[in-house]
C-alpha cells in the first residue's frame, strides 16, 4: 500500500530508522511501548481533523463512514485477512470474552487448553469458566517457554478451544501458532489468539497460521489509543457461533413499518413493525453501533504508517538493539527471561524487587521501563536507537 497523502506531508515511513521525527519529543528514554505506545505527530493531526469535523464549524473533509471502512481494510491487509472477517471491539479482552460467549462455553461447558504465558488479565476468564463447570487445562512454562509438545499432549478429542497469547506480554515468547492450529484442528478444536503484542510488532498472517479467532487493542504496536481494537473470525467458522449480542450495525437489511413513507400495511398483525436480515460477516456477529471515532482517525494514519514502512523493516532495525540487550544485561547479573530466538520487541530480565532496586536510578537517568516485583521489561520501538540501549546498559552497570 502506498503512503497516504497525509503520511507524505507529515513523514515518509520509508525513510531510514530511527523515526524519532515522526513523534513529538519524548521525555527521557522510553522503553514502555509494550504498555502504551507514544502518539505520533500524524495521529495527532488525524485527531485534529476529527475534532474539526465534530465541531461542525469547518469543512474538514472527514467522512466517518468511509473512514471506518478504510481502517478495517487496512487492518485486514496488515494481517492478510478479508475485510468481512474483521470487526471493531473495545479491547483485546472484550474480543476474547465475545468468542467465549459466541461458542457458548459458559452455558454448554467444554474443555479449554491455555497456558500461563497467556495474558494475566485473561486468567479471570478461565477461572470463572471453571466455576461454571468448564474443564480448563493450564500448561506451565519452563524457563519462559511453552513447549508445543505439551499442547500436543493436552489437546484431546474433547477439547473445544485453545486460548493463548501468540506473543507473551510477560517475556515476548512467541508460539508456533501454525503448529498449534494444526494440532487443534486435527482434534476438532478451535484456536483463539491474543495478538496485541504480535500485530504491528512482528509479521502476522492469519492465513499462514490458520488461526480461527484473534483480537487486539490499538494502543500498543498499532500506535493509536485505548478504547478500540479489532476482532478477527475466520469466515468458515462463523456458522459455529451464536451472536453474543445484537445491534443495529449487525443488520444487513432493515425495513420499518412505523415512520412516514413506510409501507404501513400490517396485514392484520399489530406486531408487524419491522423486518430485518442479519449480516453473515464478523461485523454482523460482533459489531455494536457506537465506536470511538477519534481512535479510528488515529488508526487510519498509524496503519498506513505500518503498511508503508513494513513490519519486516521494523523487526530488522530492532534486532541489533535486542541482541545487544540479550548479551550485555545478563552479564550484569540480570538473567534473561526472554527466549534467545524471540523476534518480539519485548525483552525481560529477572531482578528481585525491581521497582525498589532499579526505580531511583532509572528516574535519575530518565529511563522509563516496566518494573515489576521480580523482573523488568524493556520494549523497543521505531524511535529507539543504540544510544538508548547503551544508556540502559550503563545505568545498570552503575547499579550493579
Amino acid at each position: 500500500m502506498e503512503a497516504t497523502q497525509e503520511n507524505s506531508k507529515e513523514f515518509n515511513p520509508k525513510s531510514p530508522f530511527p523515526h524519532k521525527e515522526a513523534f513529538f519529543p519524548i521525555i527521557g528514554t522510553y522503553f514502555e511501548a509494550g504498555a502504551q505506545h507514544p502518539m505520533s505527530r500524524g495521529c495527532h493531526k488525524a485527531i485534529e481533523a476529527y475534532v474539526a469535523y465534530k465541531g461542525f464549524h469547518t469543512e474538514s473533509g472527514y467522512d466517518p463512514i468511509s473512514m471506518r471502512k478504510n481502517v478495517i481494510e487496512k487492518f485486514a491487509t496488515l494481517i492478510n485477512a478479508r475485510p468481512s472477517e474483521i470487526s471493531y471491539v473495545g479491547s483485546t479482552t472484550i474480543g476474547e470474552n465475545l468468542i467465549i460467549k459466541a461458542l457458548e462455553l459458559d452455558k454448554k461447558g467444554g474443555r479449554i487448553v491455555t497456558d500461563d504465558l497467556h495474558y494475566f488479565g485473561s486468567y479471570q476468564i478461565y477461572g470463572e469458566l471453571v466455576k461454571l463447570g468448564v474443564e480448563v487445562i493450564t500448561l506451565r512454562h519452563k524457563n519462559g517457554v511453552i513447549n508445543t509438545k505439551d499442547y500436543e499432549k493436552a489437546i484431546t478429542d474433547e477439547t473445544n478451544l485453545i486460548a493463548l497469547s501468540s506473543i507473551s506480554t510477560f517475556n515476548g515468547f512467541q508460539h508456533d501458532l501454525k503448529r498449534i492450529c494444526d494440532l487443534a484442528h486435527r482434534k476438532g478444536a478451535l484456536v483463539y489468539a491474543d495478538i496485541i503484542h504480535h500485530v504491528g510488532a512482528v509479521p502476522f498472517d492469519v492465513k499462514q497460521s490458520d488461526v480461527d479467532f484473534c483480537s487486539c487493542g490499538s494502543f500498543k504496536w498499532l500506535m493509536a489509543d485505548q478504547g478500540l481494537g479489532f476482532i478477527y473470525v475466520k469466515d468458515d467458522v462463523l456458522h459455529k457461533l451464536k451472536r453474543p449480542w445484537y445491534g443495529k450495525r449487525q443488520v444487513k437489511n432493515l425495513i420499518t413499518h412505523v415512520f412516514p413513507g413506510d409501507d404501513m400495511n400490517d396485514n392484520g398483525n399489530d406486531n408487524h413493525v419491522y423486518e430485518y436480515e442479519l449480516s453473515e460477516t464478523t461485523d454482523g456477529y460482533f459489531s455494536i453501533w457506537s465506536e470511538p471515532r477519534a481512535v479510528i482517525a488515529q488508526l487510519n494514519y498509524s496503519l498506513s504508517y505500518l503498511l508503508d514502512c513494513t513490519v519486516e523493516r521494523i523487526v530488522a532495525y530492532r534486532r541489533p538493539m535486542i541482541d545487544r540487550l540479550k548479551v550485555a544485561i545478563p552479564k550484569l547479573g540480570y538473567p534473561l527471561l526472554t527466549p534467545a530466538e524471540s523476534n518480539a520487541p519485548l525483552v525481560t530480565f529477572e531482578c528481585a524487587n525491581a521497582k525498589q532496586k532499579l526505580g531511583p536510578a532509572f528516574e535519575t537517568a530518565g529511563i522509563k521501563a516496566s518494573l515489576y516485583k521480580g523482573h523488568f521489561r524493556i520494549a523497543l520501538s521505531v524511535y529507539n536507537d543504540m544510544d538508548d540501549v547503551e544508556l540502559l546498559v550503563q545505568t545498570l552497570k552503575e547499579i550493579s
